[in-house]
C-alpha cells in the first residue's frame, strides 16, 4: 500500500490487542521516526518510539481510555507554526505505519516534559541561555500504536464510510484538476472531527485558513495540529497527481473566526 492509498483506507483504532509488535518491525518504525519531515526547518521536531507502553500508562494514569502496547511521542520546541508542523510530520508517520500494517490513534498529549524525562532522552538546554524557552523540547502529541483487537479492523471498507464535510465547505471554487487533491484533504483526521481547514482560491493557488474552535472545547492546540495533518494530505495528493506546489507565508489578513496559516503556490500555473 502506498501513502496515497493509506489516506483513504486508514482508520483510527479504538481498541488494541495486547500483542506486541515484533522487534524487526519496531526497528522499521524507529527508522521512520528518525526520518520525519516538516516545513519549518528552524524547528526541532522529533518522534520518539516508546516500546514499553506501560511507561506511558504509568505517566498518564487513567486519563486515556485508549491503551496500546506501544506509543510514539512527538516533541518540539515552540517556534513559528510548531503545532502545524508537528501535525504535518505526524500524519505522514501515521500513514507510513498504516502501510506497515500497524494501527494508530492520535491522542491529546497531557504529558509534561518532567513526566517523560525519567525514561526517554530529551535535549539538554542550558537554562541560562537567553532563548531557552525557544529551544527546549516539549511533548506535543502522542500516538498509540499496535494491532487492533479481534473486534476491530485495521482498514476502512471504503471511502463512503467517512463522516466529513462536503467539498464546497472545504474550498468553494477551484479548478477541476484539484478535485482528487481536495478529496484527500476532505478525509483528513482532526480533533473531535472539527475539520477546521478552509482553502481560498486566488491567482497564485490557495490561502489556507483555520476555522478557530470555540474556546469551550479547549482544543486550540489540537486544532492547529489537525491543520498540519490536512496539509500533509494535500501534499501527498499533489505528488500523486503530478501537481507541483510550494508553501510560503504571505501577508494575508485573518478573516472572522478564521486564522491564516499558509499559502500554496501552484508551480504548474507559473510554468504555463
Amino acid at each position: 500500500m502506498e501513502l496515497y492509498d493509506a489516506i483513504f483506507y486508514r482508520k483510527t483504532i479504538k481498541s488494541y490487542s495486547d500483542k506486541k509488535i515484533k522487534q524487526p518491525l519496531l526497528e522499521e518504525i524507529k527508522k521512520l521516526c528518525c526520518n520525519i519531515t516538516y516545513l519549518n526547518n528552524d524547528l526541532n521536531i522529533k518522534a520518539h518510539l516508546i516500546e514499553r507502553g506501560h511507561l506511558i500508562h504509568f505517566s498518564i494514569g487513567k486519563e486515556y481510555e485508549v491503551k496500546a502496547p506501544h506509543y510514539i511521542l512527538m516533541t518540539s520546541n515552540k517556534g513559528e507554526d510548531y503545532l502545524q508542523n508537528v501535525g504535518f510530520a505526524m500524519e505522514e508517520l501515521i500513514l507510513e505505519l498504516t502501510c506497515l500494517g500497524v494501527g494508530s490513534t492520535w491522542l491529546q498529549c497531557k504529558l509534561k516534559r518532567e513526566d517523560v524525562e525519567e525514561f526517554m532522552q530529551l535535549d539538554e538546554i542550558d537554562m541560562e541561555e537567553e532563548d531557552y524557552e525557544d529551544k527546549i523540547e516539549y511533548p506535543v502529541s502522542l500516538i498509540a500504536i499496535g494491532y487492533p483487537d479481534k473486534y476491530d479492523s485495521l482498514f476502512r471498507k471504503g471511502k463512503k464510510s467517512y463522516n466529513r464535510k462536503k467539498m464546497k465547505d472545504i474550498c468553494k471554487t477551484f479548478n477541476p484538476k484539484w478535485n482528487e487533491v481536495f478529496e484527500g484533504v476532505r478525509v483528513s483526521p482532526s480533533i473531535m472531527n472539527q475539520q477546521p481547514w478552509l482553502f481560498k482560491e486566488n491567482d497564485y493557488g490557495f490561502d489556507l485558513y483555520e476555522c478557530l474552535p470555540k474556546k469551550k472545547y479547549k482544543i486550540e492546540e489540537e486544532s492547529k495540529i489537525s491543520m498540519g495533518g490536512a496539509l500533509r494530505h494535500f501534499d501527498i495528493c499533489c505528488k500523486e497527481n503530478n501537481l507541483n506546489v510550494e508553501y510560503a507565508k504571505k501577508t494575508v489578513n485573518n478573516k472572522r473566526m478564521k486564522e491564516y496559516f499558509i499559502s500554496i503556490i501552484d508551480k504548474n500555473q507559473e510554468e504555463i
